[in-house]
C-alpha cells in the first residue's frame, strides 16, 4: 500500500473525529482541580533563571520550564498553565497517527493508534497535569516518524527532512532524558545501514541527528550533572531500578514490562498483558517490511537500553514516566495487532478490542471526574485567609510549600516555612518552632503525604497549645492551634473549607 503524503494525512476525516474527541475529554474540567505539589513545583521550576530553577527542582531538562515561563507570564490560572500540557496531548493524537502513516503505511492502524492514544487513561491525565509528560510523549512520536520518512532514498524533500529531523532530535532532547535511548537505537540503525548502503539520505538523517544532539549537549552539560548529584536519593526509588542478581534482575523485568505496558494502556495488569500482546502481534505482523522493522527495532532497543541502564541507579534514568518516550511507539505497534485481527472471524475481535478501548475509557473518566485527585490546596489557602487574624503566624510544612507559595496572598512576614517534611519528625520541629511566639494563635498547614490519618499525630503538639478550627480538603489541611492564655473560644470541630 502507497504511504499517505502528509496533505492526505490532513484530510483523513476519520483522524479529525477522533482528534475532536480527544480533544473533548482533556478539555473538559481542566482547571477543576487544585494545582499538586508536582505541578507547583513544576511552575516554579519555570520562574526566574529557568535553567537554574529547573535544574535545582524537576529531574528533566529545562524544555517544557522555558515554554511554560512564557505562557505564564500572560497569566496564572489552573486552567490557562494547563493548556500548554493539553495541547500537546491533543496534537499528540495527530503525531501517533502521523507515526502509524510512517511506520505501517496503514491508514486504519493509524486511525487505530491514534484512537487508542485519545483514549488512554494516562495521556488524558498527563493532559491535564502541568508537567512534562505530553510534550514528551508528542516529540518522540513526531521524531520515530520523522527518521522513518527520512531513511527512504525515494524521498524527495532533501534537506528539509535533515532540518525536520535535526530540530525534533533537540525537542526531544530538551523534553525528558529518557529520549537519548530513542536517539541512540536510531544512531545504530544508521550504523549498520551504513555498513552497506550510504545514499542521500542516509547522509541526510546522520547529518540531521548529528545537528540536533550538537545542539541538545551543551543544555545537558549545564543541567543533568547538578540533578544528579542533589536529586532525590536513589534508595527511595529501588523497585525502579534494575537489580544486580540475575534472578531478581529477570523478575524485575518480566514485571515491569508488564507494569510498563498497563501504565500505556488501562493500568491494570490485565490490559497490560492484553495490550502487551496485540503489540507482539503488531510486532510479527511488521517485521518484514523495512519501516515495520525500524520501528519494532528502536521501540524494543530503546526499552532494553533503558532498562539496562537503571542498573546504575542514576535516578533521571530510572522511573517509568521517564520511559514514556516509548509510548507512542506502543500506540502503533499495539493497533497493528489489532488491524491483525480484523482478517479472522469477520473483524469482530478487533471491533470487539476497539470498543473495549473506549468503554475503559468512560470507566476511567468517571472516576477521575468524580473522585479526588491531587492535593486540594486551593480552598484550604482561601479559607485559612479569611479565618486568620493579622497576628496568626502560619507554620507550613516543607512539603506544602510549592503549593502554599501559589496560592497565598497574604502577609508574607507572619509565614514560618518548615523545614522537615511529614516522613520525618516534623512535630520536634513544630514544637520548637511554636515555642519562639507563646503567646501567638498558629496555624499549622500540610499537603504533599498528608492524610486524615496522620491528623492524630497532631496530639503530640506542644500542651501549651490548644487545638482549634480545623480547616481539610482532600490530602491539604490547616490546623489552628491557640495558646492556653488565649483559648477562651473551644476547639472546632472540624470541616472542609
Amino acid at each position: 500500500m502507497p504511504i499517505p503524503y502528509p496533505y492526505r494525512v490532513k484530510n483523513d476525516r476519520w483522524l479529525w473525529a477522533i482528534l475532536l474527541l480527544g480533544a473533548v475529554v482533556r478539555l473538559v474540567g481542566l482547571g477543576e482541580r487544585s494545582l499538586s505539589y508536582d505541578e507547583c513545583q513544576q511552575f516554579w521550576a519555570s520562574q526566574g533563571n529557568v535553567l537554574i530553577s529547573n535544574r535545582e527542582i524537576t529531574l528533566d531538562p529545562p524544555g517544557f520550564a522555558y515554554l511554560l515561563h512564557l505562557q505564564a507570564a500572560a497569566g496564572r490560572s489552573e486552567a490557562w498553565l494547563r493548556l500548554l500540557p493539553c495541547l500537546f496531548g491533543i496534537l499528540a493524537i495527530a503525531a501517533v497517527y502521523r507515526l502509524g502513516v510512517a511506520g505501517t503505511a496503514n491508514r486504519w492502524t493509524a486511525r487505530a493508534a491514534a484512537l487508542f492514544i485519545a483514549l488512554a487513561p494516562y495521556p488524558i491525565r498527563y493532559s491535564q497535569s502541568l508537567r512534562v509528560y505530553s510534550q514528551a510523549i508528542f516529540f518522540a512520536a513526531l521524531l520515530v516518524a520523522a527518521f522513518l520518512e527520512a531513511t527512504e532514498e525515494e524521498d524527495t524533500r532533501g534537506w528539509s527532512d535533515a532540518l525536520l529531523l535535526g530540530f525534533l532530535t533537540f525537542a526531544a532532547l530538551l523534553s525528558v532524558y529518557g529520549s537519548v535511548w530513542l536517539i541512540l537505537m536510531m544512531a545504530i540503525l544508521l550504523a549498520w545501514r551504513g555498513l552497506r548502503e550510504r545514499g542521500r539520505a542516509w547522509r541526510r538523517c546522520m547529518v540531521g541527528l548529528a545537528a540536533g544532539i550538537v545542539l541538545a549537549v551543551p543544555w545537558y552539560q549545564l543541567s543533568l550533572p547538578v540533578q544528579l548529584s542533589e536529586g532525590t536519593p536513589s534508595s527511595f526509588y529501588e523497585d525502579k531500578f534494575l537489580p544486580r542478581s540475575p534472578p531478581q534482575a529477570v523478575g524485575f523485568l518480566v514485571r515491569g514490562t508488564r507494569d510498563l505496558f498497563a501504565f500505556f494502556s488501562f493500568i491494570h495488569p490485565g490490559t497490560g498483558l492484553l495490550f502487551g500482546t496485540l503489540a507482539v502481534l503488531g510486532i510479527i505482523r511488521l517485521r518484514r517490511h523495512r519501516r515495520g522493522a525500524d520501528l519494532m527495532v528502536v521501540f524494543l532497543g530503546s526499552l532494553v537500553a533503558a532498562a539496562a541502564a537503571s542498573a546504575f541507579r542514576l535516578y533521571p534514568y530510572g522511573g517509568t514516566r521517564q520511559m514514556l518516550f516509548a509510548a507512542p511507539l506502543f500506540y502503533v505497534l499495539g493497533a497493528a495487532g489489532i488491524e491483525s485481527l480484523r482478517h479472522h472471524f469477520r473483524g469482530v475481535p478487533a471491533i470487539a478490542l476497539l470498543i473495549a478501548i473506549a468503554g475503559g475509557c468512560g470507566i476511567f473518566l468517571y472516576r477521575y471526574h468524580t473522585e479526588p485527585g491531587g492535593q486540594e490546596m486551593r480552598p484550604v489557602i482561601r479559607s485559612l485567609q479569611e479565618a486568620a487574624r493579622p497576628d496568626d503566624r502560619i507554620l507550613v510544612n516543607k512539603d506544602a510549600l510549592p503549593q502554599f507559595r501559589f496560592y497565598y496572598r497574604g502577609d508574607p512576614a507572619r509565614v514560618v516555612e518548615g523545614k522537615e517534611t511529614v516522613i520525618r519528625d516534623y512535630i520536634s520541629e513544630v514544637n520548637r518552632l511554636m515555642a519562639t511566639a507563646p503567646r501567638s494563635r498558629w496555624w499549622l498547614v500540610f499537603s504533599h503525604g498528608w492524610s486524615a490519618e496522620r491528623r492524630q499525630e497532631l496530639a503530640a503538639v506542644d500542651s501549651r497549645f490548644l487545638a482549634g478550627q480545623r480547616i481539610e480538603a482532600y490530602r491539604a489541611a490547616a490546623y489552628l492551634f491557640v495558646p492556653l492564655t488565649d483559648s477562651a473560644a473551644p476547639p472546632g470541630d472540624g470541616g472542609g473549607p
